[in-house]
């Protein structure tokens, strides 16, 4: 995979993961952490799931159920 789509892919999810973060809603959250991206990601697992299509597209698959299908709003 292309390191400029990584890149791309890992700031999005840093985005993402923050987004969660400051949601104030603490079973989205938990999913989040069970299912996308780990409680206290390091770089690397950032770029772990980046890399892997199936990680990085469930983590997205996450994050809109969060965000767009929960109405969640920080």
């Amino acid at each position: 995979m292309r390191e400029a789509l990584i890149e791309l892919r890992v700031n999005q999810l840093k985005a993402m993961d923050q987004f969660v973060h400051e949601v104030n809603d603490e079973e989205l959250i938990d999913d989040w952490l069970k299912n996308g991206v780990p409680d206290e990601a390091s770089e690397d697992d950032y770029e772990e799931i980046a890399a892997d299509d199936k990680l990085y597209y469930e983590c997205v698959k996450i994050f809109k159920h969060i965000a767009i299908e929960d109405d969640v709003y920080y």
